[in-house]
């Protein structure tokens, strides 16, 4: 699909004498040596070198030659075939990659498809520079140029078209819901992450402080102390009113970090902190010792260094030093033996859960003197574990039990943490109303109790309850509770979550404009964490989103930074969910082999076994293909079999477009069947109150329809519910168009048409529909020029034959 086509009007083209292969480029209107200065980067054309700030941006060729040539011809809109002469040398160049090289441009200035602030697609033509730019000299300072706009701002984008439906979301729903569900506790570390790439991020620094794992100089029996030591200075400054980030989210950063400078960067470049803390200990003698550096952002240190018989008693003296630097000084005395070996126990345990060593953490437990082992606290740690590793059934049991013992006026804290336990293992239990219950109780409880991590997670649970009900407004009200308590309590990991959840919802009630921008902010905290399965899982939804809002180019985009994380993605619910949206996203823009290669393998896959609600997705997708492709007995055994096994609760909107692509391909061979089949649909989708499945059952009685009063009264009924849904909209609105044509009711298939005519700029479908009624309109111009927009579009796409009869006069 070519990236220069955006809206539906017609323009000619330009062309120029082809440039021979590998002839040096030479770009008019640069004929010394300068600069191309535009907002904060500049372009060295000798040099060859773009740069962005005091950061020199590394490049293909032909990347590089695209930026410099439309820079330098920014007077005037650039053609399609010009740009491809000038840069390739050639004329026979794919519109993939002339769209790959210019999405590779737009990341390279620091411009996106959507915005088209500096790099913008002229539809039906080709690109132009449109960023205000200066040309100095090499040496001169640098400049700022005023915003002057060129031309008017690209107009929105158009609604989604019939092959844009999202097999998806759905599922990709349950798995946020599934990882979140648990709080941070319940996702898990895979072995296999690869560690955070170190970026500074673009947001402000926050109020929290970071604990980083301790640097240990003692026997390989205290390598506990590198975790434990670490999650005790961060609880202790915690208790005390100071913003921590949660140890769960630093370990996630400096995983396989090498050694402590490594890791501060790490830390600096993921998170917004503060200030860090560096803490070391070694054994002196019989005693041990506790050094802790306090880094502030600016890079001032302050350092405390303190005694004691044993490492609990000398890092709690070390986190009452950091205390007063902080101007927290805490009265007291420190922990008396027996305190200490519960920290001890409690820190051992912590730090085998932070370690992902669930095992080693339950066998501390087990093995601890009873009179620790019965402890309050160290039951919550067992209750923890449990949600960790899914032992909801245990989990339950022990919550009851312990409620039972800690009552809430002499605990409520630790009754209200019990009560949010509770609510995860319900939730994930699928016991909604016990869950809302436990959640209710736990929000009352810690409210106002100065423990906003625990309040945040709990209004992130009862959100997503509400999801899961159906209750969008409600859920997004929680989750914004949520946010406010998790930005008070300093954890990025959960407030990236919560943005994942937040556009969830948005997706699931069509509203993929509002959705796209925390997917992308999660998505990139995910990556700088080095979370792999969060990261990929963020890049469906974007994949969803941007074919909603039929951007299939920004797709494919989103789908090859998952494809390019894949090896990393140890969930298989995961990887099966991206490989159907990579599908997706592939024949949207045409590429219909490779999308079949990625289903084929999907669906067979045995080691893992792939997600059998994928497999039957994936199914759906196949069908949809074969159909557009003429195949339709193919696609009918494939449909059947993915309505049959898509039955299970959230998958309904799937069903529905599997079920009309049965009902369309059996009209081609069985009629009668079709119409059981549409039939049988209708019946079941009485009783949905969900858009998308009444209106794909309208469309299928309207394609199984036995005349055409019948058919028409079924389309207006598809086109009447679409509830604001762009993707809907242009479903109905080709399937009735065409019909509309067919019949020669032209001034009402003009009307329907006009609907998505904006849509034919970048969607196959909307641009046959286009074609056929300006043939059928006798407007020979506007025919010709849709019917050869329509095949820029189609890649592997057949032109059906009717127009391809009609194709040499067009040409």
């Amino acid at each position: 699909m070519r990236t220069t086509i955006a809206f539906a009007s017609v323009a000619g083209f330009v062309t120029v004498e082809a440039l021979p292969a590998r002839q040096p480029r030479r770009y008019a209107g640069v004929m010394t040596r300068t600069f191309l200065r535009f907002g904060d980067g500049h372009i060295d054309v000798a040099a060859r070198e773009l740069w962005r700030g005091d950061r020199r941006i590394d490049l293909p060729p032909t990347v590089f030659d695209c930026i410099a040539y439309l820079a330098t011809h920014r007077d005037r809109a650039v053609g399609r075939d010009e740009l491809v002469a000038a840069v390739w040398g050639k004329t026979a160049v794919s519109d993939t990659m002339l769209g790959k090289a210019i999405l590779a441009a737009r990341r390279a200035t620091g411009d996106t498809a959507g915005a088209q602030a500096i790099l913008r697609t002229v539809p039906r033509y080709g690109y132009r520079w449109v960023a205000p730019t200066a040309e100095v000299a090499a040496d001169a300072p640098a400049m700022v140029v005023a915003a002057v706009p060129t031309t008017a701002p690209p107009a929105g984008r158009p609604a989604t078209a019939p092959q844009r439906r999202r097999t998806a979301l759905a599922v990709l729903a349950a798995v946020v819901v599934a990882a979140l569900a648990t709080g941070w506790f319940g996702a898990r570390q895979a072995p296999e992450t690869a560690p955070p790439r170190a970026e500074a991020t673009t947001a402000g620094r926050g109020d929290a402080i970071a604990v980083l794992p301790a640097e240990v100089l003692a026997g390989s029996d205290d390598d506990w102390l590198r975790l434990g030591l670490m999650d005790l200075i961060a609880t202790r400054l915690r208790a005390r009113g100071v913003a921590v980030m949660p140890s769960d989210s630093v370990v996630r950063v400096v995983a396989g970090s090498q050694g402590r400078d490594d890791a501060q960067r790490r830390l600096s470049g993921a998170a917004a902190v503060r200030s860090l803390v560096l803490p070391a200990v070694r054994r002196s003698g019989k005693d041990w010792v506790v050094r802790a550096e306090l880094v502030d952002v600016g890079g001032a240190r302050r350092t405390v260094q303190v005694e004691g018989e044993s490492p609990i008693t000398a890092t709690d003296r070390a986190a009452r030093r950091l205390l007063a630097l902080l101007g927290h000084a805490q009265a007291g005395d420190a922990p008396a033996d027996t305190d200490i070996g519960l920290t001890e126990l409690l820190q051992r345990t912590d730090a085998a859960r932070l370690a992902d060593n669930l095992e080693l953490a339950r066998t501390l437990v087990e093995q601890a003197p009873p009179a620790l082992r019965d402890l309050p606290e160290v039951r919550e740690r067992v209750i923890r574990i449990d949600l960790r590793a899914g032992r909801f059934d245990a989990a339950r049991a022990a919550i009851a039990a312990l409620l039972a013992r800690v009552s809430v006026e002499s605990e409520p804290v630790m009754h209200a943490r019990l009560l949010e336990n509770l609510c995860v293992a319900e939730l994930r239990s699928g016991r909604l109303a016990q869950a809302r219950h436990a959640c209710d109780e736990a929000i009352g409880l810690l409210d106002g109790r100065g423990e906003p991590i625990a309040l945040g997670r709990a209004y992130n649970d009862r959100g997503i309850l509400e999801a899961r009900e159906g209750h969008a407004d409600a859920a997004l009200a929680d989750f914004s509770r949520s946010r406010v308590a998790i930005t008070l309590g300093g954890d990025p990991l959960l407030l990236a979550q919560l943005d994942g959840n937040e556009s969830t919802v948005q997706m699931t009630h069509g509203r993929p404009a509002e959705a796209l921008p925390t997917l992308v902010r999660a998505g990139e905290t995910f990556r700088r964490f080095g979370m792999a399965n969060e990261y990929v899982t963020s890049l469906v939804n974007q994949i969803g989103s941007h074919l909603q809002l039929l951007q299939p180019l920004d797709a494919l985009e989103a789908s090859d930074a998952g494809w390019a994380e894949r090896a990393r993605v140890t969930d298989p619910q995961v990887r099966s969910a991206f490989e159907a949206a990579r599908a997706d996203a592939l024949a949207a823009n045409g590429r219909i082999a490779e999308a079949r290669s990625v289903l084929d393998a999907l669906i067979q896959r045995t080691a893992p076994p792939a997600d059998p609600g994928q497999a039957a997705r994936a199914r759906a997708i196949e069908a949809r293909l074969d159909l557009a492709l003429g195949d339709a007995g193919t696609a009918a055994v494939l449909a059947r079999a993915a309505v049959g096994a898509l039955d299970g609760t959230g998958d309904e909107a799937d069903r529905a477009d599997a079920w009309l692509t049965l009902a369309r391909a059996l009209q081609v061979t069985d009629a009668g069947a079709a119409r059981e089949q549409a039939s049988a649909f209708a019946a079941w989708a009485k009783d949905i109150d969900d858009p998308r499945v009444r209106v794909r059952a309208d469309l299928a009685r309207a394609a199984t329809a036995d005349d055409a009063a019948t058919a028409t009264a079924a389309f207006e009924a598809a086109l009447a519910g679409v509830d604001g849904r762009s993707e809907l909209v242009a479903e109905a609105a080709v399937a009735y168009g065409n019909a509309l044509v067919a019949q020669g009711r032209l001034d009402a298939a003009a009307i329907v048409a006009g609907r998505v005519a904006r849509a034919a700029g970048q969607d196959f479908d909307c641009a046959l529909l286009q074609a056929r009624l300006y043939h059928a309109l006798g407007q020979d111009a506007a025919w010709r020029g849709a019917l050869a927009h329509a095949r820029e579009l189609a890649g592997e796409r057949p032109i059906p034959q009717a127009l391809q009869r009609l194709a040499p006069a067009a040409e």
